[in-house]
């Protein structure tokens, strides 16, 4: 983990420094659960900080043991492979609710989807009989399975094999919390894995939410929550999109078809627990407005929000309906493209420029293959992937692993170029939570003063450096003088990892 100031633990809805309220420290692991972690811990030290985050991922690691379905030895494994098991209380309690979120949604939200997913795993290029797809998600629905609570017996009939990804991890986020804040010294705490976060302390949190219909690590916020406690929970389109046939399609099923919702689709819920903004993310995904709404009202405290490409709709239990946006939402200010004095490349008002009809550059960061073998104290690179001119002047910070500024000291290069306006950059820039080990980030033609600059020939620099040692600096040289489909890599290498860069448009 690599210890640091709050500076920003980045999720689809990523956390924030707090809004009030002493400084504390960051935690952050870019391989947990398959995904990235982050713990925020504001405590009387950093020893105590650190204790807590250290719990923090022990109660992580005992319960992926427990709900991680790759994994044969796992006890979903076994559940899945028996008729009958007498579950531990971890996994009947989130069996069990993942049954209630079943009932309340009507079957837009399961934990029971295994087959159906398997199906779609071993598709390949080619899409799966919609037809016989449909009657397994019937099959699968109309099971009788049965809970004993005497005894946490869970009776599984053949048809029925758990996937339980969803709600589990909001699960372990809930128990992971509850570690860190049981620490002495500990005021407060926020913990966020692979998308989903949630705090608790008694102030006032910001809970970022960068615009949902993008799927890059660099996405700017749209807007935030203002939560003193409780989770946000963000689902839909990005990097898990699969591409079958030629279609992308989204990750999420419908489970009442066994078919993929709508693609450029993405839900955010608010609630007490991550296990319950997890669950009513997705089911947000799956049903149309109306049900929403009615689903909603069915429950307490919660608040969502879906955004399509025609707009976006809020939903709340506290008011009962749907309406324009809940009390904790903060809307930013839009960013404007270009600001009234032009970067000194900029194209002349008449001229023009690739980047405003749509194109741009995506960047896609894979770390080195030793850094998917986690140990809890086991500092990652810092990274720095940032944009130049053809003459080395930077133009735009795009992506930084290890917030703390002064880390990056040894990333001499990106360092000398921009540590005159180091504060601006740090405070501006963030990473959402994709897949482990690797990190999408675009870059759309404006530089680090949100001015549009002239189609020519840039340079992508990526740089990385460790705390015991070690550096390297690799840069690709790049034409983006016309809007021509282009790729370009770095190969992947053992300390340094690999970096791929398309032009194209969006």
């Amino acid at each position: 983990m690599d210890g640091d100031v709050p500076a920003a633990p980045t999720i689809e809805a990523r956390a924030l420094a707090p809004l009030a309220g002493p400084a504390g420290f960051t935690f952050h692991d870019p391989c947990v659960l398959g995904t990235r972690l982050n713990v925020v811990v504001d405590a009387a030290n950093q020893a105590a900080a650190f204790q807590a985050a250290c719990a923090a991922r022990v109660a992580i690691d005992a319960l992926d043991r427990v709900f991680n379905w790759r994994e044969a030895a796992s006890e979903i494994s076994r559940l899945n492979r028996s008729a009958r098991h007498q579950a531990s209380a971890e996994l009947f309690a989130v069996v069990t609710a993942a049954e209630q979120w079943r009932a309340i949604s009507e079957g837009a939200y399961s934990g029971r989807l295994g087959r159906l997913l398997a199906a779609w795993r071993a598709a390949g290029d080619t899409l799966p009989d919609r037809a016989a797809m449909a009657r397994l998600a019937g099959e699968i629905a109309a099971a009788e399975m049965g809970l004993d609570h005497s005894s946490r017996t869970i009776t599984r009939p053949d048809v029925v094999q758990f996937d339980l990804d969803g709600i589990a991890k909001g699960y372990i986020i809930d128990r992971a919390l509850e570690a860190a804040m049981a620490i002495p010294g500990v005021a407060r705490a926020m913990v966020d894995i692979g998308g989903d976060v949630r705090c608790a302390g008694g102030e006032v949190w910001r809970i970022d939410l960068p615009a949902p219909l993008l799927p890059f690590d660099n996405a700017r916020a749209c807007g935030g929550f203002a939560l003193e406690q409780g989770a946000v929970a963000t689902s839909g389109c990005g990097p898990r999109d699969a591409r079958i046939g030629g279609e992308v399609l989204s990750a999420t099923l419908d489970p009442r078809n066994g078919w993929p919702v709508a693609h450029r689709l993405s839900a955010t819920a608010v609630a007490s627990t991550a296990m319950d903004a997890d669950a009513l993310a997705t089911m947000m995904l799956v049903l149309p407005k109306d049900a929403v709404a009615a689903c909603i009202r069915r429950t307490a405290g919660m608040a969502g929000r879906v955004t399509r490409p025609g707009g976006v709709d809020w939903f709340s239990s506290l008011q009962g309906a749907e309406l324009q946006s809940p009390p904790q939402w903060i809307d930013y200010e839009p960013q404007s493209p270009a600001k009234s004095t032009p970067a000194k490349n900029a194209p002349t008002k008449n001229a023009p420029t690739l980047w405003s009809e749509g194109w741009h550059a995506t960047v896609t960061f894979s770390a080195p293959p030793k850094d998917m073998q986690r140990e809890i104290a086991f500092r990652s690179p810092y990274v720095a992937i940032w944009v130049s001119d053809a003459d080395d002047k930077p133009v735009r910070t795009l992506f930084l692993v290890g917030r703390y500024k002064e880390w990056h000291e040894g990333n001499h290069v990106w360092w000398r170029q921009n540590r005159a306006k180091l504060d601006k950059i740090f405070g501006g820039r963030s990473l959402s939570t994709r897949g482990s080990g690797t990190y999408k980030v675009y870059w759309d033609g404006i530089d680090d003063e949100d001015r549009p600059v002239a189609p020519g020939r840039y340079r992508i620099h990526v740089e990385t450096s460790r705390e015991g040692g070690g550096h390297s600096h690799r840069v690709i040289d790049l034409d983006f003088s016309k809007p021509k489909t282009l790729n370009s890599e770095l190969p992947m290498q053992v300390d340094n990892g690999g970096l791929e860069v398309a032009f194209e448009k969006f």
